[in-house]
Formats: structure tokens, C-alpha cells, sequence
């Protein structure tokens, strides 16, 4: 019956949807109307209505401020309990928990071996791990371990501490520095939460050292007044003040800029400045001596510094580790006597010489003090190539070749006994050069010492030095000479003679650049332009010179150019030997002394050399 009743309810559904018409379904529909309705906005109700409502609306509200408020307050309770809890129960975890410290001896010997401890103890109730130490060390700390190194930081692992564990942890360097210097051990600690990815760090308390011995003791010893030019010696004493083998001492200096050094013995390892000593044993003392000289202002203050350690890591010829350190001290004060020097009357303090001449050298010594001076002494130091046992010659001085020195003394030179203020005493002597020596030179150092008072028992003391130098210039030449080739001879006016002209060029003692040879031709002589030799040859036809470009001539050696002229006379000749190359000039530079060398000789006339006179006149 169902399934009849919704085949039924099916056909009438198809009826009504495919119908043509409006098909009423029995439904009453009702229409919307517009008309407004005045609604209170305050709802106005009885007033028993209106208070009942606005009771019931609010009894809500009321119980979730409630709700609220106290949960409020039970979260600040917890929270505050909590976090009393963490700080002051026993789970608390913080860096102050960590006892961190270090222990040792506070004063130390520089360069000896140092031990100290740095202590770690974890008071947290949880363990901490990948716990590492910084160790951050002086300046001038050393391992005590083959290799021997410079330490500046150092980690160290500790791994993992358990709450309540200690550890300590034993270190031992070398600390090097001067005697008395302060310096600081600083240690950090790196560390981890367990369960924790973040790292933490904790510094101990910085332990502080101080040097009382240095193991070396640097002694200087020199001159503090000095006056400009005066020479000087610095003695350094290196001196061993421990008991262990002390290798590879690196020694340096430091120059002013008014020094000038000169020599050393030993010589430095590098530069002119560092040494090294290999092993210095206890008690041992090496010295170094240095030889220079010091210019400046009067009243003015130099400082020589030296220092004594050990070498760096990345430069061998530094110090890296200070073991000492000490200074010379120079104050420059006018000399109480003025010195000054003549070579061959030329007062700079270096002078060029004629090739193998003698010269005269005189000395003139003032005092320039407004008191006298006693028993003065003068000693003349010649030193150079060009000089030999004999080559000053003096009336008064006395040559001492055991010490290589002229010596002028109250013995030989009464006058010594006693100069007075603003006196002056003079001093002449010869030099004669070694003949013929290649680059030759000399050096004169004079030193004047004197006393200020006197007195048997008062100390002599150098006041005045001078220093000046003389190098021998070569002597260049120029030779020129005449062959006969065609044409009469004697020569005839209307004829043409034919003649080659030979010039040489020869060098000195000393090597010549730059050389060059010019010359020129009387209107008379016709130039050829043909020519054989070294170097270029140029003619200029208007102005009739010739030039001859050598270029180098080495010491002892010449050089050749040939060339052929015309010779066509004139009646006016007739009798006479005419000039056929005029003057001959030469000029070079000197290799050694820097300086232009020039000569001259007369020109080349028609008579040749080993055929008689009549034959270079000129005949009918």
C-alpha cells in the first residue's frame, strides 16, 4: 500500500510541475504589510516588569567578573610560588653556583717556571657540560714545553662537572718581563645547561703577578756629554742573573735619529741593530760595543735604547718576550774647543783632489772656553788607500805606527802646555798619496783632548774632534798626432795633401763616463768623413766642429779614433806649418769622486812626427 500511495503522491507532484495554469494547492499565503509600529526604545514596561529584566540581565555578568578576578589571583600565586621556589629551594641554577678562582705564587722570577692553579666547583643541583677554560696569559709568557712557544690564550677542556663536583686544573709557563713589572693571569669559564643549548661564561677573579728578579741585567756603560760630530763608544753588558742556561737572547737597539752608527763588535746578526746570543750560562756576561757618532742641535737629548728577550713566533729579529731593558743617554753641548780642518786649502769635509798630487793639510784648534786650558794633546788618525806609513810628514808631530796615529803633545809642542781663552794653535802637515792607485782616498780624523784645571791628578778628556776626507780624481788625457797618406809632401799651394789624424783618449786612475772629445777645422782643411773607432763622431760643415762621443773609459786603459782631412795650402802658408786640427778638448765624469774631469792640449799642425821639420812646411 506504500509504495502505491507514493507512486500516487509522484504523479500528482508531475501534474502540478508540467501544468500550464496557476494550480492551487489549497495553501493561504498571507501579504507583507509596511504600516510602522512605535516601538519605546526604553521597552517601556510596568515597572515591576522592568525591574525583574534588568535583574535577570545582570546576574551574568556579575559571575564571569567573578570567575575572572580569581583566576586572576590564583595565577599571581602560583607564579610568585614558583618562582620562590626556583630561588631560594634547592634547584636554583646560576653562574653564582660556580666557585671559580685562582691560586699561586703572587711574585715570581721573570723567566723561570711559574706554577698555578685554577680551581672549578659546580654548587648547582644540576650537572653542567662541554665546560672549557680561556686562559688568557701576559705579554711575554712562554711554554715550558719543547718546542718552547709564546703563549697568549690557552683553552683547556674540562668536559662535563656533576652537581657538587670540583676540579682543578694545574698549569706551569715561563713569564718573562723587566724586574718589577705588574701582570695579570685572566681566566673565563665556558659551559653548558644539561637539556640547555645555550652557552654560558663565568670570569674568575684576574691574578695578579708581579716580577722581582728579570733573569738578565743589561749594563750600559758610555760618554753622556758629547759635542756634534764627537765619535762615541756604547759598551752593553748582557749579564745572566739566574741559575738556568738562558738560549737564544735576542738583543736590539733603537737609534736616534742623531746617531750614526759606525762599527760594532760583535757584528749584529741583522742590520745594524740585533744580535743574538746563543747561550748565556749563570752568571755569564757577554758584551757588545758599539762605535758611532752623534750630530744635533747644543742642549739637545738622545736616547740610544736597547732590549733583551725573547724572539717572536712570526720574526726572529724582534723581541717577543721583554726579559731587560736600558738606555745610553747623550746631552749635546758645544765643545770647548773648535776644531777645524784645511786640505789643501779647501775647508768642506770632503775634498777632491788632484790624481797623485801632494797636499798640504793644516789644523786650527780654538778655545773657545772663557778659562784656560792645560796640556792639550793632538792626535791625527789617517786612514785610506791612498796613504802609506810615510805619507805625513810633519817638523813637530810624532807618527806612531804601532798605533797608526800622528801625536802632538806638550813634548814636541811646548805651546800645549797652556791654551788661553779664545787662543788658537795651529797645526801643518803634508800628505803625499800612493802613486798611481785606483780610486784612491783618504780619511783624516783628528782629536783634541785637554784639561779643564791644572792639576797632575785631573782627568784628560777629549773636546773636540774633526773628521774630513780627500778622494784623488783622475787625471784624463787627450793625444792627437798626424800620418802622411797622398799628395806632395811638403805641401804646395794648388795641391791638395791628404793626411789621417789619430786621437787618443786615456783614462786615469779612476774609471770615466760620459767622456766626450771636441775639436774643430781651420777653413782650409776639408773634412772627409771617413773615420774609424769607438763611440760617434759628428761634424758640423758651418761651424766646422767636431765631436768625438767616447763614452766609458775604464781606469788605465785608451781609446782610438781615426779620421781623414784635405789639406789645400795657400801662398799666404808658404813658410809656416799651419794648424790642421785645432785645440783638443776632453771632458768626463769621474766614477769615483762623482766629479767632471776636463784637460786640453794644443791642436795638430802640419809637421809629422819622426820626418824633419821642412818637410811640414809649406814650399813652392
Amino acid at each position: 500500500m506504500s509504495d502505491i500511495r507514493d507512486q500516487r503522491e509522484l504523479d500528482e507532484l508531475r501534474k502540478r510541475l508540467y501544468a500550464r495554469g496557476p494550480v492551487d494547492n489549497g495553501i493561504e499565503r498571507h501579504q507583507l504589510e509596511d504600516d510602522p509600529l512605535a516601538v519605546s526604545a526604553t521597552w517601556d514596561l510596568p515597572a515591576d516588569d522592568e525591574t525583574a529584566f534588568l535583574n535577570q540581565s545582570e546576574q551574568p555578568h556579575r559571575y564571569r567578573k567573578f570567575v575572572l578576578i580569581a583566576s586572576l589571583i590564583i595565577f599571581c600565586l602560583v607564579a610568585a610560588g614558583s618562582a620562590a621556589y626556583f630561588y631560594f629551594g634547592n634547584n636554583r641554577i646560576s653562574g653564582d653556583n660556580i666557585a671559580f678562582n685562582i691560586a699561586g705564587n703572587n711574585n715570581i722570577s721573570g723567566g723561570e717556571t711559574v706554577s698555578f692553579q685554577i680551581g672549578v666547583t659546580n654548587q648547582n643541583s644540576v650537572a653542567i657540560e662541554g665546560a672549557s677554560l680561556i686562559v688568557k696569559y701576559p705579554e711575554g709568557t712562554r711554554s715550558v714545553t719543547e718546542p718552547v712557544k709564546n703563549l697568549y690564550e690557552e683553552r683547556i677542556d674540562v668536559g662535563m662537572l656533576g652537581p657538587g663536583e670540583a676540579r682543578n686544573i694545574q698549569l706551569q709557563v715561563a713569564v718573562y718581563g723587566k724586574e718589577n713589572q705588574q701582570s695579570q693571569i685572566q681566566a673565563t669559564l665556558e659551559y653548558r645547561i644539561v637539556g640547555s643549548d645555550g652557552v654560558f661564561y663565568k670570569n674568575a677573579e684576574p691574578f695578579n703577578v708581579q716580577i722581582i728578579s728579570s733573569p738578565i741585567i743589561l749594563q750600559v756603560d758610555s760618554v753622556r756629554r758629547v759635542s756634534a760630530g764627537q765619535p762615541v763608544q756604547i759598551t752593553l753588558k748582557v749579564k745572566s742573573n739566574t741559575n738556568k742556561v738562558l738560549k737564544d737572547v735576542l738583543i736590539t737597539s733603537r737609534y736616534p735619529s742623531g746617531f750614526s752608527y759606525k762599527t760594532a763588535v760583535p757584528d749584529p746578526l741583522y742590520n745594524q741593530n740585533v744580535w743574538k746570543i746563543d747561550e748565556l750560562k749563570p752568571e755569564e756576561t757577554e758584551t757588545i760595543i758599539i762605535n758611532g757618532s752623534i750630530i744635533g742641535l747644543n742642549s739637545e737629548g738622545l736616547v740610544v735604547d736597547f732590549t733583551a728577550g725573547a724572539s717572536r713566533d712570526d720574526n726572529e729579529f724582534i723581541v717577543g718576550s721583554l726579559l731587560a731593558e736600558a738606555r745610553a743617554e747623550f746631552v749635546l753641548e758645544q765643545p770647548f774647543i773648535a776644531v777645524d780642518i784645511d786640505i789643501a786649502g779647501d775647508r768642506d769635509k770632503s775634498v777632491v783632489l788632484e790624481e797623485d798630487k801632494s797636499s798640504v793639510v793644516q789644523v786650527s784648534i780654538k778655545n773657545t772656553l772663557k778659562e784656560p786650558v792645560y796640556d792639550m794633546v793632538v792626535e791625527v788618525v789617517p786612514t785610506g788607500n791612498a796613504l802609506k806609513a810615510d805619507s805625513i810628514q810633519s817638523r813637530q808631530g810624532f807618527y806612531d805606527s804601532n798605533k797608526n796615529l800622528v801625536r802632538w803633545d806638550v813634548s814636541n809642542t811646548p805651546e800645549f802646555s797652556q791654551v788661553q781663552a779664545g787662543q788658537v794653535r795651529n797645526l801643518n802637515f803634508s800628505i803625499d798619496p800612493v802613486l798611481g792607485q785606483t780610486t784612491a782616498s783618504f780619511n783624516i780624523a783628528v782629536n783634541v783632548y785637554a784639561k779643564r784645571v791644572s792639576e797632575p791628578s785631573a782627568v784628560q778628556q777629549l773636546v773636540g774632534t774633526v773628521t774630513a776626507e780627500a778622494r784623488y780624481a783622475s787625471a784624463a788625457s787627450i793625444e792627437g798626432s798626424l800620418s802622411h797618406v797622398t799628395g806632395p809632401l811638403p805641401p804646395k799651394p794648388g795641391q791638395a795633401t791628404r793626411y789621417q789624424v789619430k786621437l787618443v783618449a786615456g783614462g786615469g786612475a779612476n774609471n770615466l763616463r760620459n767622456t766626450v772629445v771636441t775639436t774643430s777645422l781651420p777653413t782650409f782643411v776639408e773634412w772627409q768623413n771617413e773615420f774609424s773607432g769607438p763611440g760617434t763622431v759628428s761634424f758640423n760643415p758651418i761651424s766646422r766642429q767636431l765631436e768625438w762621443s767616447v763614452g766609458d773609459i775604464t781606469s788605465g786603459t785608451t781609446k782610438e779614433l781615426t779620421f781623414a782631412l784635405n789639406f789645400l795650402p795657400s801662398t799666404s802658408q808658404i813658410g809656416t806649418s799651419p794648424t790642421l786640427v785645432n785645440t783638443l778638448n776632453l771632458s768626463a765624469v769621474d766614477r769615483f769622486t762623482n766629479t767632471l774631469v776636463t784637460t786640453s792640449v794644443v791642436g795638430i799642425t802640419s809637421e809629422i812626427k819622426g820626418i824633419s821639420q821642412e818637410r811640414g812646411l809649406v814650399t813652392q
